[in-house]
């Protein structure tokens, strides 16, 4: 049994303070890493690589070129220590704790309050592999079976969110919505996906979309004969038909 497990998270790291104390190459990963999620970093170090080099000289980061302070966390969100001297890591770990700020030491789980994931990113579509830090080239491994098997949901994911909108407007149920979604992931659009067809997977997504427009959830009426109707016309899909509101019968005496 595990003696501890840790919590998946996706964090909003965007205009964030962290700070990476180190700069080696294994801060320059943890920055580069930080750098594609928007973070605002700071980075604590005598000397540096060259690429954290070029990093401060086009102002993605800040650099202070000395050891690290316990002030140098001051506002931050998260800090990573990548140094080789534990007394330093050491002091980095338990000043984070002091200030309640996610902290990790590189390669010593025990001084994490997060552990950092594998990820693999396809477009929008984001997967993190974890071994709760025993084994970091297992999840890396696991990690690059993970992303093959993205690379066809990659594209799913954005035809999926191009017709919300459209769902939205045409079924304003959200269980009808969510019947329609399902059946797209579970059927014949997301088989095109897959076989490398995007256009006829659209097609295919538009034609259900324009069947599935005015259909009532379970909790609805069905319309009533008599009443009008009206047209409602979906992009790339022709035009379809759906009933309009129904109004109350006025009751005579």
């Amino acid at each position: 049994m595990l003696s501890k497990a840790y919590y998946p998270v996706f964090a909003d790291l965007n205009g964030r303070r962290c700070v990476v104390i180190g700069g080696g190459l294994v801060a320059q990963r943890k920055v580069t890493t930080l750098l594609s999620y928007g973070a605002d970093i700071t980075l604590v170090s005598p000397t540096v690589t060259r690429r954290l080099a070029a990093y401060a000289r086009r102002h993605r980061l800040r650099v202070l070129t000395r050891r690290f302070k316990p002030g140098d966390l001051a506002g931050a969100w998260l800090a990573y220590a990548a140094t080789d001297d534990p007394a330093v890591n050491g002091l980095v770990y338990r000043t984070a704790l002091k200030r309640r700020l996610f902290a990790n030491v590189v390669d010593q789980t025990p001084l994490c309050t997060f552990i950092a994931p594998a990820i693999v990113r396809r477009g929008a579509l984001t997967a993190a592999v974890s071994t709760g830090g025993g084994s970091p080239s297992l999840a890396k491994l696991v990690r690059d079976d993970v992303g093959r098997i993205l690379d066809a949901y990659a594209p799913m994911l954005d035809l999926l969110r191009s017709l919300r909108g459209a769902a939205k407007r045409a079924m304003p149920n959200y269980g009808d919505r969510k019947r329609y979604f399902d059946r797209l992931v579970r059927g014949r659009v997301l088989a095109l996906m897959r076989a490398g067809r995007p256009r006829a997977a659209r097609r295919e997504a538009l034609k259900l979309l324009s069947q599935s427009n005015g259909v009532a959830g379970p909790a609805a009426a069905p319309p009533h004969p008599s009443s009008p109707r009206r047209t409602i016309a979906v992009v790339g899909s022709g035009r379809v038909r759906a009933p309009a509101p129904r109004h109350p019968r006025r009751q005579y005496s």
